[in-house]
């Protein structure tokens, strides 16, 4: 393991010199938790983002407050939402709101059709609202962005590169060839406590109404018992401009 962390700090270095302008996407999961703190050990300052929605879990949020303060990350957290989620109250976590207008067009749009969340009945059209056009904002003044994404998570991750380009945004992936036992064995002996979701049995998680425990493949749990089941948000299939 330690071959792979001294390979993913090197991928790394070497981005953080081709791109002046890159950050560090933060979903606060156990694999974020993992690539933020091989990127900082590289580049102590380097800017850490991350994209919350109105769904997540409060225990995301709280995390998210906790993680950013012991780790002296500084996260710009960007969300879709009229007003900063109470637990971020007093500034101590830089939020920035976007416009929720048509989010709530559509979600109530689909209310009213069939009685149903939005989540429910298009989960990748409340993806593609809350996930995918902030990350697009995130991302805007970038000329790379580095993820936690890992090639066995699950069926949809299998043919990831470690280093991809899309219209001019370049992707960084330091920690593809991590196993999940891996990321584990990376947190413990640093001593980065985990999300508490994942002492209920989750393996992968991201909305509260989206994600489940269990699952043969960590993503298995995603978006269960919908067409998106096990599948992508969209944030790492789609252009980001």
């Amino acid at each position: 393991m330690e071959r792979k962390i001294e390979s993913a700090k090197a991928l790394v270095e070497f981005a953080v010199e081709k791109y002046p302008r890159i950050g560090v996407a933060c979903s606060f999961g156990k694999d974020s938790m993992v690539v933020v703190s091989i990127a900082r050990e590289v580049a102590p300052d380097i800017e850490v983002f991350s994209i919350m929605t109105p769904y997540k879990p409060k225990e995301t949020f709280e995390y998210l407050k906790l993680m950013d303060r012991k780790m002296k990350l500084n996260t710009v957290v960007y969300i879709v939402a009229e007003s900063i989620p109470e637990v971020f109250s007093g500034g101590s976590v830089d939020v920035r709101l976007l416009p929720p207008d048509e989010f709530q067009k559509a979600s109530t749009r689909v209310l009213v059709e069939s009685g149903k969340e939005i989540y429910a009945v298009n989960p990748d059209e409340c993806c593609r609202l809350l996930k995918v056009e902030p990350t697009r904002v995130a991302v805007s003044s970038l000329d790379a962005w580095i993820c936690g994404l890992r090639k066995t998570e699950g069926r949809t991750r299998e043919d990831y590169q470690e280093i991809e380009h899309k219209n001019g945004l370049a992707k960084i992936n330091p920690i593809l060839t991590f196993t999940e036992a891996e990321v584990w064995r990376y947190l413990s002996t640093r001593g980065i406590e985990p999300h508490p979701w994942y002492g209920k049995g989750y393996r992968s998680l991201g909305c509260a109404p989206c994600s489940h425990p269990g699952g043969e493949l960590e993503r298995d749990g995603r978006w269960l018992n919908t067409s998106k089941c096990g599948g992508e948000c969209g944030i790492h299939t789609k252009a980001l401009r």
